[in-house]
């Protein structure tokens, strides 16, 4: 979507106008510090999104635990990379914890410590997704899904940026039998945890040995 379908953005920055009670809207970022905020914390945010900011920056009031909005314009720097890390981080506590992990990685190793070596290498691979507000995350384009991420446990609240106010980011959107979306890795994960305890379907062992 390109950023010249400003219809889209004024429906975003409209949607965010309603919850202003939950959050405080401050001025739009300016391309400078859209720049800073990818570069410090790693990543390519979607058009749309970088859109939306740049006419206003919402900050979440009283979030001393990090899970609303992220503050691109004063958030330090360690703060805003760990946003952007928690969607890996989960996967790595589920390797370690919860017996976690992917065919695609190859046979698991043994010992623990490799084990986490090796998803740690290969989770570097996988797209960086932007955080939006809590747990929901968007891939680098605009046709990217909104995930909600937590460990393992993915859900697609919306089919799109350009969806989250139709849907309000809430409901999970009816699961497909084929990956939602075409976000490498991601897509895949949410097919699996949305179809991985029916092993007969097409993603039921994508965690576990494959199809």
């Amino acid at each position: 979507m390109a950023l010249r379908d400003s219809g889209v953005v004024a429906e975003l920055v409209a949607w965010l106008r309603e919850d202003a009670h939950r959050h405080e809207l401050t001025p739009g970022l300016s391309t400078a510090e859209l720049d800073r905020a990818e570069r410090v914390s790693g990543l390519t945010m979607p058009p749309l999104w970088r859109a939306v900011l740049s006419r206003v920056c919402p900050v979440s009031r009283g979030d001393a635990r990090g899970r609303g909005f992220p503050d691109w314009r004063h958030g330090d720097e360690a703060a805003l990379r760990g946003r952007v890390d928690d969607p890996v981080d989960g996967l790595l506590y589920d390797v370690e914890h919860n017996g976690f992990w992917w065919h695609a990685w190859g046979p698991a190793p043994a010992a623990m410590e490799d084990r986490l070596s090796a998803a740690r290498r290969r989770l570097a691979e996988v797209p960086r997704l932007t955080p939006l507000w809590g747990h929901r995350y968007v891939g680098p384009d605009d046709a990217s899904p909104v995930f909600s991420i937590v460990q393992a446990d993915l859900y697609v609240p919306a089919l799109s940026l350009a969806d989250l106010p139709a849907g309000r980011g809430q409901e999970a959107v009816p699961a497909e039998r084929w990956p939602i979306g075409s976000v490498p890795f991601w897509s895949e994960l949410h097919a699996y945890a949305q179809l991985g305890h029916l092993p007969e379907l097409p993603f039921g062992r994508l965690a576990d040995g494959g199809l």
